[in-house]
């Protein structure tokens, strides 16, 4: 029946293996405090005579108690010992410490010998085989955890944990009974499933090959070489423990499947991926295929070194069981460097590198952990646990706890650096856009930088950066890049308790356009017709600064999750650069135009005044006014009127140049500062802007478009009279004369101040 309760199944997957785990490592570690309770330090040689002494381990318990190498064991406790099984159920019995009498037949005298058993657990072996297993459950639980339909993942997952549960298994038993019968057997089995699940995941390395999707039936091939041969040994140890027999023995068995097949192990993994390393298309694919060929060399080296030595029949060398073990980490560690830095599974990279860091966060801990226990076990020893330990382990506990965290950064970082190397990359790049943005000066400048560069960087269509207008927190168009530029609005009428703006602050993180669309409100109407996929939220203290709308992209992908991330963090910083920007402007520019305040645009006309008596050049002014502007708030209300004048501001602004000044003079009037221009230039000029004031189209929502025109006053400084006045108070009354003209001869028109205007 198959399991659809998503909770039941992630438990399965998960959590029950890595508690079997876990107590099979218990069991594994109790039992080695009992062997090693019981361990004498000699070997035996179970001969025609009886069990004689072979060799003993210098210091411990057998040759401290006077034994010697070729001793005949008669009695030990009062039991007869004639076979080496015979000692194995006396050991039993054993207990650390508790004296035991042995009776050994020395050259023809028999020698009564106290023995006491015990010696100390090798701690630090079973530390070791515990970290490794749990680097292969870590790699098995990230392969399975995007597992999806690969079925690399899912072999890589089952792999490991065969790998973790072989070093979980009981390695010290005291005798084939129970537990060591069982661990034995269990031991074979693993191996037996681990030839098989290796091949076949090394075969599908970088991905299936040709070769294996016409020969589908090579895979049960590999599980059943290895599986048989397991299975052989496993059933001939369970036989010969019973005191039966078969066809084969389990020396023979055991010969078949770890000197025979070892090396044929090693040598078809290393075909398998060594031809993917050298001949396959795709850089990606050999760096995937060498990285996993590295992490298996160093088990490779061995297993060829101890085959060579046997075809060459030299003597077997006894591998230490740690050698074994770091031989093993090799494989975990290279297989994670080609997830995380080669992708050879599809894990989106926030996924990946918050899986390293926790797991860099988990390793610091038990380090600083075993350190801090180590160290205090130290001092407690050698200060025979006085008050001066208690200092000193507080001052340990203390210096890790200062050194921790940065430790931690900084390994991040360097993870950043050596795995990630593109997507650091990249993340300077797109937050680089944002330290660039004060260069550009002010507001509108900085935001098409803005869009120019998330258009470029993000690969998008089109971008466009929304911008809250203070007090009322309209939110204004303040610049577009990509098909967005054409069909942006310059401004947007969106209520600040909008429905989407509420959940776009509240959530404070990129959100989809559809999902606003669905919440309703005039921002999911905007939405519609910007073309924007992803809505990202400028917030600054909480406060909503403006919005991004960014399109889709050209490849037609989606945002993954670390390019939302990373949105979300420049989004925060560009509203910082925003709101400080628009705070420093706010002394200098008018809030509902952006225009130059009253007080900043005379300031302007005055300067330039003075240098252009100072060098006698031209300087013109012009002084435009609405016509019937009141009648636009009282007919279509005072928002209508606020817009009008955003229109009607950016018209003017859009056809000066870079060299003039426009600031806000009154309610709807305006004045223009025409530097090194005569009066007809002005004249000209001034004509053109009514003109496009006269068929420039308002919409509102209150109905049809608004249509507005306006009168301009204009004014030169060579036609007016100055009496070496060092302000521009006559120029200003000349233009404001002109204008009253404008308006007494009909509005929408320019005219010009009288020549010499001023003199008495």
């Amino acid at each position: 029946m198959p399991i659809t309760s998503p909770i039941l199944r992630r438990g399965l997957i998960y959590f029950l293996p890595v508690l079997l785990l876990a107590g099979l490592f218990y069991l594994k570690a109790t039992h080695a405090d009992a062997a090693s309770g019981r361990r004498v330090g000699f070997t035996l040689n179970d001969g025609a005579t009886g069990v004689s002494i072979r060799e003993l381990v210098p210091g411990y318990p057998a040759e401290r108690a006077g034994l010697r190498g070729g001793d005949r064991i008669l009695e030990i406790a009062g039991r007869p010992i004639r076979i080496e099984s015979d000692y194995d159920l006396v050991a039993i019995d054993f207990r650390r410490g508790e004296p035991v009498p042995v009776i050994v037949d020395r050259a023809g005298q028999r020698v009564t010998l106290t023995l006491a058993p015990g010696v100390a657990v090798s701690w630090g072996s079973l530390l070791l085989d515990l970290l490794v297993a749990i680097a292969y459950v870590a790699l098995g639980l990230v392969a399975v955890g995007q597992a999806g339909q690969d079925v690399r993942a899912r072999l890589l997952y089952l792999y490991s944990l065969a790998v973790a549960a072989e070093l979980s298994l009981p390695s010290e038993p005291v005798n084939l009974l129970a537990i060591g019968l069982w661990s034995t057997v269990g031991f074979y089995l693993i191996s037996g499933f681990q030839m098989g699940a290796e091949i076949h995941l090394s075969a599908l390395v970088p991905e299936r090959p040709m070769w294996l999707r016409k020969r589908p039936w090579l895979v049960p091939l590999f599980y059943g070489i290895g599986g048989v041969v397991a299975a052989s040994t496993a059933i001939a140890i369970l036989v010969e423990t019973k005191g039966g027999s078969l066809p084969w023995t389990s020396s023979q068995a055991e010969f078949l499947l770890l000197d025979l097949g070892l090396p044929f192990w090693a040598t078809t993994l290393a075909l398998l991926l060594g031809e993917r390393f050298l001949h396959h298309p795709r850089r990606e694919g050999r760096q995937q295929a060498g990285l996993v060929l590295l992490g298996l060399l160093p088990w490779m080296c061995v297993v060829f070194f101890l085959a060579g030595r046997q075809l060459l029949g030299l003597p077997t060398v006894a591998v230490p069981q740690a050698v074994w073990t770091l031989v093993l980490l090799a494989f975990p560690v290279a297989v994670f460097v080609a997830i995380f830095r080669y992708q050879l599974f599809d894990i989106e990279l926030v996924i990946r590198k918050s899986l390293l860091y926790g797991a860099l966060t988990t390793s610091l801990v038990l380090l600083f952990y075993a350190a801090l226990g180590a160290g205090g076990a130290l001092f407690a020893r050698s200060l025979e646990g006085g008050r001066e330990s208690v200092w000193v382990v507080s001052a340990a506990t203390l210096g890790l706890g200062l050194i921790f965290n940065p430790m931690r950064k900084r390994l991040q970082r360097l993870i950043d650096r050596r795995l990630f190397p593109e997507s650091e990359a990249f993340r300077q790049r797109a937050l680089g856009m944002v330290a660039e943005l004060p260069a550009r000066g002010k507001l509108p400048r900085m935001g098409e930088y803005l869009c120019d560069e998330l258009c470029r960087t993000f690969g998008l269509h089109s971008a466009t950066l929304w911008i809250a207008a203070p007090p009322m927190g309209q939110l204004m168009s303040l610049a577009a890049s990509g098909i967005a530029l054409e069909d942006s609005e310059q401004t947007v009428l969106l209520a600040p308790d909008d429905v989407g703006l509420r959940a776009l602050t509240r959530g404070a993180r990129p959100m989809p356009a559809s999902q606003l669309e669905r919440a309703g409100g005039s921002l999911a109407t905007r939405l519609r017709g910007a073309g924007a996929e992803l809505t990202v939220p400028m917030l600054s203290h909480g406060r909503l600064v403006g919005l991004l709308l960014l399109g889709a992209k050209k490849g037609g992908e989606r945002f993954v999750a670390e390019e939302l991330e990373l949105l979300k963090v420049l989004a925060g910083q560009a509203a910082t650069v925003f709101e400080n920007a628009r705070l420093f402007e706010s002394a200098t520019f008018e809030g509902l135009t952006g225009l130059y305040r009253r007080e900043a645009v005379l300031e302007i006309l005055d300067r330039e005044w003075s240098r252009s008596i100072r060098y006698d050049r031209p300087l013109s002014i012009a002084l435009a006014d609405l016509d019937r502007f009141k009648w636009i708030n009282d007919r279509h209300g005072h928002l209508a009127g606020d817009l009008v004048l955003q229109r009607v501001a950016a018209e003017l602004r859009a056809q000066l140049r870079e060299t003039d000044f426009i600031g806000r003079f009154g309610g709807e009037e305006f004045l223009i500062v025409l530097p090194e221009t005569q009066l007809d230039g002005a004249l000209r000029l001034a004509e053109k802007i009514r003109e496009r004031i006269e068929a420039l189209e308002i919409p509102i929502e209150t109905g049809e478009p608004l249509k507005v025109t306006l009168s301009m006053g204009v004014a030169g400084r060579a036609e007016v009279r100055a009496d070496g006045k060092t302000r521009a108070r006559p120029l200003l009354s000349a233009a404001d004369a002109a204008l009253y003209t404008a308006k007494r001869n009909g509005r929408n028109r320019v005219e010009a101040a009288e020549p010499d205007f001023g003199s008495s």
